[in-house]
């Protein structure tokens, strides 16, 4: 007797980790779902990122190299004020010109500076605003994740009621029957007394067989209303 017992006590333990087993399973994959999905969201957040992260590269090299022009730029202005200092027998109408042409190109390059730092800044608000759109997203996501569960609930509670007012409905319509029955068989108990009363009338003798049909109409209606 103790061994049977122990034998059905190992059958229920194996069933029931065989049962936690395939819990565990489900759980498992549902959460290497939410990993892929969120692995997916990651990964398109980590390439704006990148693109992000590529575009202040470029930006930052090309505003190197604008210093390095202004730079070039500024040793030539030197080299020639120098030669422009030397050969001050040319007269000062050259000395201003290029002045000038130094000054207007010193302005260009500051200006595309400017530019480039302005476009470098916008890029640096645009990861900012990038990344606080995925986090609002992220947000939405499970929101929406939250109101499905709802109105799966709420649809399944729909389906309850539907069937519950299809059942009444079904009940309803039974019992309407009945009176429908029960009203044609009183329609036809009154014409029967009346015929009755007619034929009382017309002959005393029949009286009591008319009664007798009378009682058992009657009886027969009782039964009728009693039945459920």
């Amino acid at each position: 007797m103790a061994a049977g017992g122990g034998g059905g006590g190992c059958g229920e333990s194996v069933d029931h980790y065989r049962a936690e087993v395939e819990r565990l399973t489900r759980e498992l994959a549902e959460a290497n779902r939410e990993k892929v999905r969120a692995a997916e969201c990651g990964l398109a957040v980590l390439e704006e990122n990148q693109s992000l992260k590529q575009q202040y590269a470029e930006l930052e090299a090309e505003q190197e190299t604008l210093r390095q022009e202004l730079e070039q730029l500024h040793e030539a202005f030197s080299q020639a004020y120098t030669t422009q200092r030397k050969v001050a027998e040319d007269g000062e109408t050259n000395e201003e010109t290029l002045l000038q042409e130094s000054a207007t190109k010193e302005a260009y390059y500051m200006g595309r500076l400017l530019e480039q730092q302005a476009e470098l800044k916008s890029s640096r608000s645009q990861a900012s605003c990038t990344q606080v759109e995925n986090e609002r997203l992220s947000t939405i996501l499970q929101e929406l994740r939250e109101s499905n569960e709802m109105l799966e609930l709420q649809r399944s509670r729909m389906r309850e009621e539907i069937r519950e007012y299809k059942f009444r409905e079904a009940r309803l319509l039974q019992d309407y029957t009945e009176l429908e029955e029960e009203n044609i068989s009183l329609q036809k108990l009154v014409s029967t007394l009346k015929q009755n009363q007619v034929l009382s009338v017309n002959q005393p003798i029949s009286t009591s067989n008319a009664r007798k049909r009378t009682n058992q109409d009657q009886r027969s209606l009782s039964r009728r209303r009693t039945t459920p």
